[in-house]
């Protein structure tokens, strides 16, 4: 037996030295060398005169110097406190500073051969989710990579299907890319980094856009949309729910599973179509009979599809909103998907004022509204972040159902 396994086997074969080793192996973790001292204080009599035996002496502090030193008068002489530690562990001692070097290199060489396998991959390695799971269990974060790999690979797709059917397909489990799993979350930010286009995925509708432009429906029955006194068709002819409903001035939840089909839509009187952010709002301009869209505080894809029809028949969208970034940011983007199709409807100076703005916005809010650039929108931005406070469409209701009702929208329609 080696002198230096000799020495390992009898400082084990001594209980009151296994503390002590314990705090020298940390000591030098901590330092990444032979240096500092360990406090005797909370160790037992036991092991205190255990200690004392191997010195000859009482001592209240061990000096890792002094312990190697002492270490060359024994019948060990010639072997290094360091490499002793490494017998008595069994492991190779590293510093704290080393250990993580070690680390680091080995999780850019893990990521880096991801990377290489999974060319999407380098774009999202460095979010905090991914980072998070790879310290977790690294060997699930790759097992979802190469699920995710195995998902983009069949995508965008030729039609059509619901997200848990698409699962099954890949992972033969339909929530496998439920976006509260590893696998899901990576699935989105995959798309998110290579689907051309601006992603919020921090934003429900923004995130069942993205879904479905590679052909995937994350859901088709909750996600629906509100309406009245709209007419549609789909390639059988007229759709009798639209049609009873705007005989009888009835609202309508229709949910993307029955939207999909449409082929057609349009008002059933006139030629606009009042958008509103609100469901409240919207219930109060039914009575106006009006053709009337909610999109209930988000455009979802259900809206959007509807809208989509509706602007292609040729239908004048007015929208209206609230009063703060979100509503602001609806507005312009059905200015952006809409074009001249759609008009703003009450967001000047004198509605803002109107609508009694006065609910402070917090600063994460306020500062939404940098994103906000169209200029038909600026007057009412600039006032929005002057004040820091928010005004709704409840407030101006009375100026909706007038401009219905009344000679506005007939003189803004040419009519």
């Amino acid at each position: 037996m080696s002198a230096v396994k000799e020495a390992a086997a009898f400082f084990r074969s001594e209980p009151g030295f296994h503390r002590l080793f314990i705090e020298m192996k940390r000591k030098y973790e901590s330092l990444g060398r032979v240096g500092g001292a360990v406090s005797l204080q909370s160790f037992s009599k036991e092991e205190r005169e255990s200690i004392a035996a191997f010195f000859g002496k009482d001592v209240s502090r061990v000096f890792l110097s002094d312990f190697e030193k002492q270490l060359g008068q024994t019948k060990f002489a010639g072997v290094g406190l360091v490499e002793l530690l490494e017998h008595y562990f069994g492991v190779p001692l590293m510093s704290n500073k080393e250990r993580r070097q070690a680390e680091a290199e080995e999780r850019e060489r893990f990521f880096a051969r991801l990377a290489e396998e999974h060319h999407w991959f380098a774009a999202v390695r460095g979010q905090r989710f991914v980072q998070t799971a790879y310290e977790a269990d690294r060997d699930g974060l790759e097992a979802a990579v190469r699920l995710v790999g195995a998902a983009l690979c069949r995508l965008p797709l030729s039609s059509y299907m619901r997200l848990p059917l698409f699962a099954q397909q890949v992972a033969s489990d339909p929530h496998a890319f439920d976006l509260s799993t590893l696998p899901g979350r990576l699935l989105l930010s995959a798309l998110q980094a290579t689907t051309p286009g601006q992603w919020d995925v921090t934003s429900v509708e923004s995130v069942n856009e993205l879904l479905q432009s590679v052909g995937l429906l994350r859901e088709d029955i909750l996600n629906f949309v509100t309406c009245a006194n709209i007419l549609a068709e789909t390639e059988g002819g007229p759709h009798p729910v639209f049609s009873a409903a705007a005989e009888t001035n009835a609202a309508l939840n229709i949910p993307l599973r029955e939207v999909w089909p449409l082929v057609r839509a349009h008002p059933a009187r006139g030629k606009t179509v009042y958008i509103v952010e609100n469901a409240g709002v919207f219930s109060t301009l039914l009575d106006t009979r009006a053709p009337l869209v909610s999109t209930n505080g988000q455009m979802n894809v259900a809206t959007m599809k509807l809208l989509d029809l509706l602007a292609a028949s040729g239908a004048k969208l007015y929208y209206s909103g609230d009063f703060d970034p979100e509503g602001l940011a609806m507005a312009e983007r059905l200015l952006e998907r809409y074009g001249q199709s759609v008009t703003l409807w009450r967001f000047s100076l004198d509605d803002y004022a109107a609508a009694n703005p006065v609910v402070d916005l917090p600063s994460e809010r306020l500062a939404k509204l940098a994103s906000v650039t169209s200029e038909p929108l600026r007057p009412v931005k600039e006032a929005i972040g002057r004040k820091k406070k928010a005004g709704y469409q409840e407030a101006i209701i009375g100026r909706l159902t007038k401009d219905i009702e009344g000679d506005l929208i007939h003189r803004l329609e040419g009519r």
